[in-house]
Order: structure tokens, then sequence, then C-alpha cells
């Protein structure tokens, strides 16, 4: 029997004995086989042979670390039978079942129950399950919390968020940062570095965020001037191809006309684009050189609206030549993209320093009490004689590795026992296990065997860091020749090599094809990490006949309902079809069972699931849901709460309810019943009771009938039960309820049976870890696991379901294949929610915040906020590239992708898609994306198969993509290209003869008018001073902060008002009386009692201009006030006046002295400043604070507001009559008579 045959470049990485070797195994590769061959040969060598059990085989999964056992075992028992008098062998299968192949956190729990001596651990410990976990994070995180409040600083920081209404902003902050943190080896180090770019004297232009930030708005001002000068192009052609029409009208004024009109259309649009590109060279030319100053002072003309933005929002004359949709895209996203420049260059240099010294106190609290919550966290751990998964590695890496960072006499020792470690996943791998597998290699590190592939890294979210992986991609120089080296002469170091496993031996052909093609258009180093050349892209391990197909299915709309019809149409189409799929070297026809569904979350399961269902097709989803929120497992849930404490009343009504015991809602109805009548007796006194107080009190019914029966028999087990849990450990509990109920037997017969069973099974196997402290605490357990959304007991996800579709999500689906691969729900957006968490953390870039401005509110993001949200943005757009990698190398013969033709607000995604390919922007564009269905469209638009997708993008001349692919793309009927029809020929009839009465009804009707149109024009009511405003121009006045005061003239005006509106004219006369120094004391003795009365803020009184008071106090217009026999101040009033007055106030014509609108009346509505009131007469005066304005000026802007005033208030006080109307102007300092 002939073994497997092995591909060059997996030979080599079987038999290198030259040094550390990564190699790059992309999807379908066959680096399982690798790996496991590696391992034989290496224990079966016949001059170096290596011991099983000194082999450490680090894996992701305990299913893969199994998995890797059982093949290395297959395969020296296959050598065995081979050779049966080989005692080696024989020795090694006893060694392989004690041999270190596992997970990094099983191995260095391992290690720790083996040298816990060595650390301040007890010897007893044991692993914590998540819902302890959550239960002591809680308790500790409460006390971190209490005790942080104590430091200004803190509170500093907590205000920021939660605004002194709720600790959970701050909360959350110091869990992330913990969690963050945990990943990282020597963390609480980390910290420190963390403060030092906020600690450094040089400055923010010192930072990493400021060069970061200026790279980015550089890459922005490149992409929007390409787009601009392409669309620039477009517009000079779309301009000389209507020059050349103009040109050949018939007659030279005809000409010169045409002309004129073409030049008057283009020249604004032209000049607003090449102005445009010229600002955006410029901005990209001051953010290369790092000129961070001049190129904000470039960009806040724009931003305050001084100067207009770039692009052609608002042109007067609309473009109409061939290119017009083109020009118009292009320069609608180079706006967008001048946005973002604005947004990333968001402040000075001195402001960001400002933000930078700010922060730094509430950030070095926020990390105190990170620390702070570590060691309490710790403690409470310590108390319980628990470790979580992240305690084993920190605490193995204590054993192996001094503060220093230099190896400890027992890592030497244990490096002893290792002749080779080999890591599988090593793309998945953090920071902390980076430093676990150095230390566990020899010194010089030539023992390590590194097997990943990048383009899979996935695992972001769970602090994965690609980097590393990335780092020796980049650094390590590639096999010589590809072939294995020889082991060095001993005492001779090995040396680093990177070898590629490209040969993918998983998809066919055209699925091979199809992968390379998207990724060779999409994946770059700046998105997924590595560019997809040479390496990376997949070879076709298994040509043959069978070609297998790439399908793109778009779709009318990006609903989930429409996806997951779809899906199920064609997966019962392909069915009745029999399709052919590969088995072996033949082909049969596909079944239900070798389709899979991938979606990239779970929330529209369900919706699948029904679709599926509704055309009678088996479906299984892999839902990896809450073990604790189980339907299955609520009953079990509620039995053992009940069990704790039976006085609850709902979980004792879901217990009896559920189908252990079988009681109805007509049942619980008439236990309640029943303990009504007992109450109802004489010597009963009646009571509000329990659900289990009616059980008791049922129990005394000397009944005897079935419902009494089922009572007390219910009663007696729950009884048993609840004795039983007192002594008893809670997996013998969980076994007796299981069989004295028959519950696994009933979850069996359900749907989905086998998998209830095993959830029962995994639940009860939670239990027995979480209940060693009696009922009472594996309740709390429970309650905690369900808040924590995790018990530990995630099942394995498996391949195939018999004869089911399977539904998961595409990080369920890593490591597994199925011929049929339909990838759905392209169009949902990628989840950024870290991105806009309050405190950002990078683990090369730092920390920021968003600060709050004083005595404001929202939050606005500093320039280091703003840095690193950038780079996350960038990161979490590499992941989801790599994960849509990891969902299309899933098909082995059929790969079927759903794409809506359109995704939320953008209507036309294919005319931006080209805009930016065809200028070469094609890089900003998928650094832009927020689906799938963005990167996809996008790819495929250029695809010598995307015909129909360029005619929906306007037909540009996009150059094809050279690929050897072949993409059936099928778009909804309804966008399909309508053939051309000719219409029938009809023969021509005579019109039919029209009805004279009907045309001259049809007539009047049309011609009759709404006999009190003009009243259309007459407001019902109007205040005075809108009709002021509505005369005056809208002027743009010098911001507050740009004042020299720091006050508006608004602000000052209102002062003003304010204070003469509460001023005492009687002291105020008095200190004129007095003359001189006797006044302005006046003065000030006023503003005082204003500001001590909370009249004026102290603010606004300090401002006040006093000599403006003074003049006004010295004038005319306070003449006229202390002459006056009453003084109104600030008279408010509403009155009906004619409309022909109104309408001339505000400037219309005053209507016909017999119309409608002459005869209605208008409610007005004003304040007047001053209203005088004499014997016989009143006067009016009113104060202005505008400035530059000439007498004029104020005669004609303010005569309509003092006529209508004096109408209100003659009607008001008639029949005395308004003889005189002032305007005292505060900038002029005199009284004017109107």
């Amino acid at each position: 029997m002939s073994g497997p045959k092995w591909t060059p470049a997996q030979q080599a990485a079987i038999a290198d004995r030259g040094g550390a070797l990564l190699v790059s195994a992309a999807a379908g590769s066959g680096k399982t086989a690798v790996l496991t061959e590696r391992a034989v040969q290496l224990i079966t060598d016949p001059e170096h042979p290596v011991n099983a059990d000194r082999l450490l085989i680090v894996t992701f999964t305990n299913a893969a670390a199994a998995e890797l056992r059982a093949r290395i075992g297959q395969a020296l028992l296959h050598r065995s039978q081979l050779q049966p008098g080989n005692a080696m062998l024989r020795r090694q299968r006893m060694l392989l079942q004690r041999a270190p192949i596992c997970t990094i956190d099983a191995f260095c729990l391992n290690l720790l129950h083996k040298h816990f001596q060595a650390l301040d651990i007890p010897p007893d410990f044991t692993p914590a399950d998540p819902g302890t976990v959550q239960l002591l994070r809680g308790a500790a995180l409460a006390e971190t919390l209490e005790n942080a409040y104590r430091d200004p600083d803190f509170c500093a920081f907590a205000d920021l968020y939660g605004k002194g209404r709720t600790d959970k902003p701050a909360g959350d902050a110091i869990l992330q940062i913990y969690d963050f943190l945990r990943a990282l080896p020597d963390y609480d180090r980390k910290l420190d570095e963390f403060l030092a770019p906020y600690e450094q004297e040089n400055g923010f232009a010192a930072t990493c965020w400021h060069d970061l930030l200026l790279a980015e708005a550089a890459r922005c001002a490149k992409a929007a001037r390409e787009l601009l000068m392409a669309a620039l192009a477009d517009c000079r052609a779309d301009f000389a191809q209507e020059q050349a029409a103009a040109e050949e009208k018939k007659t030279p004024s005809a000409r010169e006309k045409a002309q004129a009109a073409v030049a008057e259309k283009y020249e604004e649009a032209g000049t607003r684009l090449e102005k445009a590109a010229a600002l955006f060279a410029q901005a990209e030319q001051l953010a290369a050189a790092g000129q961070w100053d001049p190129l904000y002072d470039l960009l806040t003309p724009y931003v305050l609206g001084m100067e207009e933005a770039p692009g052609l929002k608002g042109m007067k004359k609309r473009l109409g030549g061939d290119h017009k949709a083109e020009i118009k895209t292009r320069s609608d996203e180079a706006a967008a993209l001048f946005e973002q420049m604005t947004q990333l260059i968001c402040c000075s240099e001195a402001e960001a320093e400002t933000d930078r010294q700010i922060t730094l106190p509430r950030l070095r609290a926020l990390f105190a009490a990170v620390r702070d919550f570590d060691a309490r966290f710790t403690a409470r751990k310590r108390e319980r004689k628990l470790l979580e998964f992240s305690d084993f590695e920190h605490l193995a890496l204590r054993l192996l590795r001094t503060p220093e960072g230099t190896p400890t006499p027992l890592c030497e020792n244990i490096r002893q026992d290792y002749a080779a470690v080999m890591v599988d996943e090593y793309q998945d791998t953090n920071a902390l296990q980076d430093a676990l597998y150095r230390c566990l290699a020899a010194p010089a590190g030539d023992n390590l065997f590194l097997v990943g592939d990048l383009k899979q890294s996935i695992y972001r979210f769970r602090q994965a860091e690609p980097g590393i992986f990335r780092q020796k991609l980049d650094s390590w120089p590639l096999l010589p020749g590809a072939k294995a080296r020889p082991r060095p002469p001993e005492g001779t170091p090995g040396t680093d090599a990177l070898l590629a496993l490209d040969a993918n031996f998983r998809s066919a052909p055209q699925v091979v094809a199809g992968i390379n093609y998207l990724f060779e258009q999409l994946m770059t180093p700046e998105l997924g990490d590595t560019a997809y050349g040479n390496g990376q892209r997949l070879v076709c391990g298994a040509p043959g006949e069978y070609q297998g197909s790439v399908e793109v299915q778009f779709l009318p709309d990006d609903e989930a309902e429409t996806d997951a019809g779809w899906i199920a149409e064609r997966i019962e189409r392909l069915v009745s079809a029999g399709e052919p799929v590969r088995e072996g070297s033949t082909t049969r026809p596909v079944r239900y069972e070798d389709c899979c569904v991938l979606l990239a979350a779970r929330t529209d399961f369900p919706v699948y699931v029904e679709a599926l269902t509704a055309r009678g097709i088996p479906v299984y989803a892999d839902a990896r849901e809450n073990l604790m929120l189980a339907p299955h497992i609520r009953p079990l849930i509620a039995l053992l709460k009940v069990i704790d404490d039976p006085s609850q009343d709902i979980y004792l009504a879901a217990a009896m309810l559920g189908p252990m015991f079988g009681f109805t809602e007509d049942d619980l109805v008439r236990l309640r019943a029943r303990s009504r009548q007992v109450q109802a007796e004489p010597d009963k006194k009646p009571a509000r009771i329990s659900l289990y107080g009616a059980l008791l009190l049922a129990l005394e019914d000397p009944a005897d009938d079935p419902f009494t029966e089922k009572v007390k028999d219910f009663y007696a087990h729950l009884t048993a039960l609840r004795q039983m849990a007192r002594s008893a450990p809670a997996e013998q509990l969980l076994e007796e309820i299981f069989v004295s109920t028959g519950y696994l037997a009933a979850l069996g017969v359900l749907e989905n049976g086998a998998r209830r069973r095993e959830d029962a099974r995994r639940f009860a196997t939670f239990c027995a870890t979480s209940g060693a402290g009696g009922i009472s605490a594996l309740v709390r357990a429970i309650d905690a696991a369900a808040q924590a959304g995790s018990t530990g007991q995630d099942t394995v996800p498996s391949g195939v379901h018999p004869g089911c579709v399977s539904i998961m999500t595409i990080h369920r689906s890593k490591g597994l294949q199925f011929p049929v691969v339909f990838v759905g729900d392209t169009a949902r957006k990628f989840n950024a929610s870290d991105i806009r968490q309050p405190v950002l953390v990078h683990r090369t870039f730092g920390a920021g915040l968003r600060l709050r401005p004083e005595n404001g509110e929202g939050a606005y993001k500093t320039a280091a906020y703003t840095a690193l949200a950038a780079v996350h943005a960038k990161e979490l757009r590499s992941e989801q590239m790599r994960l849509l990698y990891v969902a299309l190398t899933r098909a082995q013969d059929k790969l079927i992708l759903t794409v809506p033709l359109s995704s939320g607000k953008s209507a036309k995604p294919f005319a931006k898609a080209a805009a930016f390919l065809a200028a070469g922007a094609g890089a900003t564009l998928h650094q832009q994306a927020n689906s799938f269905a963005d990167w996809l469209r996008a790819a495929l638009l250029v695809h010598p198969c995307g015909g129909p997708l360029r005619r929906l993008a306007g037909d540009l001349e996009l150059p094809f993509a050279d690929t050897r692919s072949t993409v059936a793309i099928t778009l909804p009927e309804t966008t399909q290209p309508e053939q051309e029809q000719q219409p029938e020929e009809l023969e021509p009839q005579a019109p039919a003869a029209a009805d004279p009465a009907l045309v001259e009804q049809l007539r009047a009707g049309f011609a009759w008018q709404y006999p009190a149109a003009a009243l259309a024009g007459v407001p019902a009511k109007v205040s005075v001073t809108s009709i002021v405003h509505k005369q005056e121009q809208t002027t743009l006045e010098r911001p507050a902060f740009l004042s020299k005061d720091g006050l508006t003239a608004a602000e000052m005006g209102t002062a003003l008002h304010a204070f003469l509106e509460h001023a005492d004219f009687a002291a105020l006369a008095a200190g004129l009386a007095g003359g001189g120094d006797t006044l302005a004391e006046a003065i000030r003795t006023e503003r005082q009692r204003q500001v001590e009365a909370k009249l004026t803020p102290p603010e606004i009184a300090e401002k006040l201009d006093v000599s403006k008071i003074r003049r006004f106090v010295e004038g005319e217009a306070f003449a006229r006030i202390r002459a006056a026999k009453q003084v109104l101040r600030e008279l408010d009033f509403i009155t009906a006046l004619p409309a022909s007055a109104v309408l001339a106030a505000q400037g219309s014509a005053r209507p016909q002295a017999d119309s409608a609108a002459a005869q209605a009346r208008v409610l007005v509505q004003g304040i007047a400043d001053i209203v005088l009131v004499f014997d016989d007469h009143i006067e009016l005066l009113d104060y202005k604070t505008d400035r530059k304005k000439t007498e004029q000026e104020f005669l004609d802007a303010y005569r309509a507001q003092l006529d209508l005033y004096a109408l209100a208030i003659e009607k008001r006080f008639a029949p005395k009559p308004v003889t005189y109307q002032g305007i005292y102007s505060f900038s002029l300092n005199r009284l004017l008579e109107v």
C-alpha cells in the first residue's frame, strides 16, 4: 500500500531540519497532513529519532489536538503493522498518549500543576468557569470604582462619559483595557508605555499620532486629486464635443451664440474642478511634508464656510455632456474625502497639545484603576482557589522568564524536555503566547516549526495578533530552493526560513480561479496584511475534468428575506436537477447535506431557517446559542432554582409546566382555586400566598382524585430532590433529575433531539464544575453564565449533518469544507463598535480619549483618539477581508455568492466604484468599504464577465482585469436591458367628435378661481421682530471666541437690554443729579445689585460697556424717561391690526380697498422696550445695539417696527395718541426720532 504523494513544497516542510521554519499554508493545502507526517518522521528518524513525548505540538482547539494525536497514532500503527517486530514503534505509540499535544492553555495548566510551588498559588487550584469569573469581576469592579472615585482625576475621567449619572462607561473602560492587556506579556509595563507619549516634553508634533493622521490625510488628498483630475478630463472632453457641435451651426451668429452658451456652461465647472484639484495637491504636499498647522490653516476657511467647498455642489449651470454622471460622482466622492480630511486634521497643533496635557491626568487615573482592579480581581480568585485561562499563560510565563526577559533556570530545564516545538494555526497567536513559544524553544529558536495562514487570521476580537505572523513573513528568508535543509553540525545553531504551501487540494479549478481573481483585486498589505501574490495565491492541486463553478446572484434589495428566499430556491433547484459534485475520482448528484450557507452573524439565522423550511428543505443551524437561554435547558434551570428556593412563583410555574412534570395552565389555575377554597373556611385566615403556598394547601385536601394525586407526587419528588441537594454533588443531582423525570428521553424524541440531549449533557458538565459550593452557589453561577453569554462548554462544529443543509457563521466554518457553499448576507455592515469605545488602546500606538469641552455638552475626539480610530478601522477592514477569504475557501465544487445591487443609502454603488477605479483610486475605494458587498461589486465590475454591471455603472471604459476565471453573473430580471420591440402598426382612425357641452363644462371648471385667493398672502399671525428680520439681510458675525471682549454683538446687545430692563432709574437719576463720579458710582452700584439679585450673570456684568450706559443716562432718551408720569418696560402685547398695515410694514403691496385681504385682520405680537405714559399722550422708545449702521439705515430698518408698535399701543391706551417714536442707538450714542 503506497503512502500519500507529497508535493515538493510539502516534502520540504516535512523533511527540513536546518532551523526554525515558518510554513505559510494556504487554505486546503494539507497542512494538518504535513504536520502529522513531520511528527512521525521526527519520531522514526533512523539517525536522530525523537521520543513522541518530547514533541510539543500546540493546536488552537482541543478537538484539533485530539485529531492530530489520532492521526499520528494511526500513522505509527500503520508502520507497526508493516514492521511487527519493531519494539521502538510500539514504545512510541505508548509515549504518544502522554505527549504534550494540546492547546497552549492546557499546556500551561499542566505546567502550573507541576510547578505550583514556584509560584504563590494553592496546589489545589481549579479552573474558573465563565459564570464564576463574571461574578468575581463584578465584585472586584465595584470595589475598584468605589476606591477610584476618591481620585479627582478619575472623577474627571468618569464625567467625560457618565456625566455623574452612571458608573457603567467608566467600569466598561476599566474592563476593556484589562482584557486587552491580558493578551500581552508584561502588561503592567505596557501601561507605562501608553503614558509615555503624554509625558514627553517634545509636544504633540513628536508623537506617532501626528504622523499617522498626516499620512492618512495625504492618502485622502491623493485619492481626491486623482478623482478630480479624471473628472476634469471628462469635463474637457464633453466641452470639446459640445464645442464641435456648436461649430456646425449654419450661420456665424448661431455659431457664436452656441459657442458662448457652451463656454458659459463649462466655465464654472472647469474652474471649480481645477481649483479643487489644486487644493488637494497642496494639501497632499503639506501632509507629506509633515506640515500640520499649514495644512490646518489651508482647510479651516472651507470648514468655516469662508471658502466654497471643493466639488460641484450648488453649481448654477448643470452639465449636459456624455460624462455628466461620472463628473458628478467623482466630484461628490472627492468632496466626501475632503470631509474625511477635515475630521483627521480637526485642530491646530496647539489645540492638540492642550488636549494631550488635559488627557494625561485622566489617563493616569484610569490606568491606576486598571491596576487596582487587577489586584482585587486576582485576590478574589485566590480566595476561591480559582484561575482563569489568561492566568494560566501569565503564570506560566512567570515560571519561564524573569521580569527582565531572561529565561529562568526552570525554563532551561524544561527546554531540555522538548526536541521540537510545533505550533499550528500560528496566525491566531497573541503576543503573550508567542513569548511562551520562544521560552519553550531552544535558545536559538531553531527547533520551532510554525504553521499558519495569515489570510485566515480572523480572531482579532480574541486579541489575536496577525502582525506577529506578518513580521516573520516579511523578515524571514525563503527556504533556499524550496528544498529541505540538512541538520546543522552539532553546536551550530540553525537559521530561520520561510516556506509557502500554496497548492490547494480542496477546491475545483474554477473555484480556485474565482477566489484568486477576487483577492488579486482586493487583498493588499494595507487591506488584509499581505499582498495576494506568489506564495499567497492559490494553486490548484487537484486539476481534472470537473471544473466546478462560481456564481454571483445580484438581488434587488439588501433584505435578509430576499437573500434567504433566493438561496432556498437555488438549493431546491440544485438538488432537483441533480447537479454534479465530486466524490473521489467521480461525480454524483448533489444532496442537501452538501450545501452550507455561511453568514457573518447569527442574527438572521431564523430568517434563513424559515425560508428553507418553507420549501421543505431540512436544515441545521449551528447557532451556538447561549446554553442558559436554550428553551430545552430553561426547565432544568427553573427546577434547580425551585430546589434552592421553592417560593419563587415564576420558576415553580416553569418547572411544573415543563415536560418533566406535565402540568397545564388549567392545572395551575385549579391549584390556585383550591387554595382559595381552603382559605375560605372559617378556621382559615385569608391571605395572599405564593404558588408554593398554594401547593402546600392543596396537600391538605382530602379529595382522592387524579389531580390531587398528581400534586402530591410532584411535591414528594421535589422534596426528595431538595433533600438530595443538601449533600449530594451537583452532577449526581442532575443525573437523578434525568433518570427520575425521563427528561433526556423526552428530549430525544423532539426535533434535533440528539443535539438537545448533547446540550443537556453539556449543562450537566457545567453544573458539575460550578456546583461545588452547593445548590445556592450553583444557581448564582447559572445566573452569571447567562449574563456572560458562555458556559465554557461550547460545542465543536461538525462539517456535515446528514440530510440537512447547514447554516453557520464564517468563524464557525473555519477548518471545514463543503461541496456547495453559499455566502449570503454580504451587505451586512462591518461591526465597528470597537472603534467607538470611550477609550481606544492599541499595542503599538498607545491610548486615546474623547474629551468634553468645558461647560459643554457632548464629547469631541482628540487627535490621539482620531489617529487610533483610523488604525482600528484599517485593522477592522483587514480582518474582514481575511474573513471573506475564509468564507470563500470553504467551497469545494460550487461557490455561490449573493450580492444586493445596492445597500442602504448607496443608490448607485457601481457608479461610485467605477469612478474610483477609472481614476486609479481603487485602493481608497476598498478602504472605504463597509460590507463584503462593497468589495465584491468593485471586483466584479472589472471582471471580463462583468458586462451587465458595467452597463449599470454607465458603460465606463474600464480596463478588464486579466483572469482565466469564469464567473456566472446574474442580475434580477427587472434590471436586465430591455429588448427593443417594434410597435405594432395600427390603422389610422378618425378622431371622435367632441361633446360641446362637456367641453364647455370642462373649460368652466378649469377656469374657476378661488374668490379669496388674495388671503393666501395674508399671514394669520406675525411677530414684529420677524417683520424686521425679513427685511434685513443676514450677516455673518465674528464668533465670540474671536471677539476681544469674548461677547458677540448679539450677546452684548442682550446684556445691555437686560441691564436697562432691571435698572433702578430713580437711583440712576439721583446719580446724574450728583454729577461726575456720582453717576459712575451709581452705575457700578446698580450693576452689582443686579448681579447679587441674579438678574445679570457676573461674567456678563463685568463686560458691560459702562461708558455706553453713562451716555444713555446723560442723553435725551433718559430725560424723556424722567419726565414721564409712568414708565413701562418690556411691555408685551398681542393685538389684531388691519392686514393692509401689516403688509405695508412687511414691504408688500397694499391690497385693494374693497378686497377680502384689505378687510382681514392679522394678529401682531411684540415687546416694546420702553412705553412712556404722560397725561395726554404716549411716547415709544426702543434700544438698538446694531453696529456699523448710519442714522438713515437705522430709520429705514426699524420704522416699520415702530409704526406697528404705535398702532398696537394706541389701541391699548386709547384715546391717548402716540406722539413720539424714538430709537436710541448705543453705537451712535444718541436718540433718533422716527
